[in-house]
């Protein structure tokens, strides 16, 4: 019989080279594995997207923000902290913070929901009142009053809803406002912690008022590291039977998506269209609105919800959970009431909806200062004849543009903003 041919002449098993390859797969999978690991956690540095229901703590009846339980009420929001006369902080203008902790029960209560796992929030400002920053005469004494509030609850997100006569602009406040943030946030870091800080700001369905984005200006320029610019997007003065508001909601939040990408870009700050979602945020105010006539449905927050996951939104928030239950039978259903939405609905619901998806906590500071994207220097020019494909980046106009999806003929910049346009805005050339 004869012998069949090697298939390699002149090569023989070797246990050596067999090791060898071994060795070298190992190697190659190792370096595969780390960089996949590398990318996973360096290439995208935000927050992970949260809810987090406002709880009056001033309103009566008195509610038990510290009782909640689930997922949704992972995170909450405790407003306000306001100044009813010089430079101290007080809640709603009623409570010194002794006084609240022995009426209210304020410290034990915000430490057993910080011990039970939960992340709380304090937000200065508010509808009502004077924030503290028209009432502190330095920077040095608002960053004093901000962090007597901060070390008091030992928390370590915090919240601006600055609104009324509070939102004025580049005004001698603001600017003081900002530098104590700033200034706190430097503190933090250098103690080896961190401070997140929202700004909460009204919103009409054309985006912020010139007041607002000076504020948020003034965040920007005074080197605050703004975890999320989140929209009052409530009170349209649109009837409800006429429009619904989620579509007024959407509205508002690609115009203030335009605008902060704008106000981002002009400081270099070149983050891409997803990353501005994530560094936004919407609060609604559930069942009816201050106009009669206007309300927020579950329906609506349901399509809040979706459009939020959808685009990325970085927060979701409502207020309050004081008014997420039904009202009783005498209560007036064209008002804004103050425990209960004027909704039918079952206890919680709208929290339940609006949270849904949502498992992040406003923990993960964003440094404003880094830069995701290069220059377009390396990308095509836009062209109408050629198919783009999914991912594909392109020059139009000095920016840089990615396909959402692919395309054929559809010039970059001539579709709607949001999560429905085959292409996103990354940022400019340079």
């Amino acid at each position: 019989m004869s012998r069949r041919k090697p298939l390699f002449p002149g090569r023989r098993f070797s246990i050596a080279r067999f090791i060898a390859f071994l060795v070298a797969v190992a190697l190659i999978a190792g370096g595969v594995w780390a960089w996949l690991v590398y990318t996973r956690t360096s290439s995208k540095k935000l927050p992970a997207p949260w809810f987090g229901g406002y709880a009056d703590v001033t309103s009566t009846p008195s509610y038990t923000f510290e009782s909640d339980v689930g997922d949704v009420y992972k995170n909450v929001v405790l407003g306000f902290i306001t100044a009813p006369s010089g430079c101290t902080p007080s809640w709603g203008g009623y409570y010194s913070m002794d006084d609240a902790a022995s009426q209210l029960d304020m410290d034990s209560r915000i430490a057993r929901t910080a011990r039970s796992g939960r992340t709380v929030t304090i937000s200065f400002g508010g509808q009502q009142g004077h924030e503290l920053a028209s009432q502190c005469s330095t920077a040095q004494d608002l960053q004093s009053a901000y962090d007597a509030v901060i070390s008091r609850y030992h928390v370590s997100s915090i919240d601006f809803d600055i609104e009324e006569s509070n939102l004025d602009g580049y005004s001698d406040a603001a600017t003081r406002r900002a530098q104590a943030v700033a200034a706190l946030q430097s503190k933090a870091e250098q103690s080896g912690a961190s401070l997140t800080v929202g700004l909460t700001l009204p919103v009409g369905t054309d985006g912020l008022t010139d007041a607002g984005k000076q504020t948020v200006e003034s965040f920007l320029d005074a080197g605050v590291n703004l975890g999320s610019l989140n929209v009052m997007a409530m009170d349209f003065n649109v009837p409800s039977t006429t429009t619904d508001q989620a579509t007024l909601i959407k509205q508002a939040l690609n115009a203030v998506h335009n605008q902060y990408r704008s106000m981002l870009y002009s400081r270099g700050k070149l983050f891409n269209d997803t990353q501005i979602w994530e560094m936004m945020g919407v609060t609604v105010l559930i069942g009816q609105n201050d106009t009669d006539g206007e309300y927020l449905t579950l329906d609506d927050a349901q399509q809040v919800n979706t459009f939020a996951l959808q685009a990325n939104l970085g927060r979701v928030s409502m207020w309050s959970l004081n008014r997420d239950q039904q009202c009783g039978e005498n209560a007036s259903v064209t008002s804004t009431q103050t425990a209960c939405s004027g909704m039918k609905q079952t206890s919680g619901e709208f929290a339940t909806i609006l949270g849904s998806g949502f498992h992040g906590t406003p923990g993960t500071i964003v440094n404003m200062n880094t830069t995701w994207e290069r220059n377009g220097s390396d990308y095509p020019t836009w062209d109408a004849a050629t198919t783009y494909a999914k991912g594909s980046k392109v020059v139009w106009d000095n920016k840089i543009y990615e396909a959402l999806q692919q395309n054929t003929g559809v010039q970059p910049d001539s579709t709607a903003n949001g999560v429905d346009s085959p292409w996103r805005l990354i940022g400019p050339t340079s």
